[in-house]
């Protein structure tokens, strides 16, 4: 179930990264894309400073990909129905210290925010092109 929504090559995540569009919270910076593909991607980044040790670095990322597994199965990418997106999820210090259900509200918070953002910009964009009609 994962693989076609996961970001494959380093050069994916540093274009999206590259974008400068990003949105955070204490636990979590995501940075996002626009895709041309049927569905969202995304791309999980812990970085060496924070977490030294390969197999604990590993372990937080199958925590996120639970996370983002479970919140697709509840909503089949609900960021823009009509456009898609690249994500890079990178995790921040106070992550972790938090327990498991913590880190899913956080990450979902985080996304529901970016969802309605998108939304947001998205009307404001339509509503610019019909003043100008």
């Amino acid at each position: 179930m994962w693989n076609p929504y996961r970001l494959r090559k380093a050069w994916d995540f540093t274009n999206v990264i590259q974008q400068k569009r990003k949105l955070f919270n204490s636990d979590f910076v995501i940075f996002c894309a626009p895709s041309d593909l049927v569905n969202c991607r995304f791309g999980i980044g812990i970085p060496k400073r924070l977490v030294k040790k390969a197999t604990a670095r590993n372990y937080y990322k199958r925590q996120i990909k639970n996370i983002l597994i479970l919140f697709l199965k509840a909503n089949s990418c609900p960021i823009i129905q009509s456009q898609h997106y690249n994500l890079v999820v990178l995790i921040r210090p106070s992550f972790l210290t938090g327990d498991f259900l913590t880190k899913q509200k956080s990450l979902v918070q985080l996304i529901n925010s970016l969802s309605q953002k998108k939304m947001s910009t998205l009307s404001q964009i339509k509503t610019a092109r019909n003043s100008y009609d």
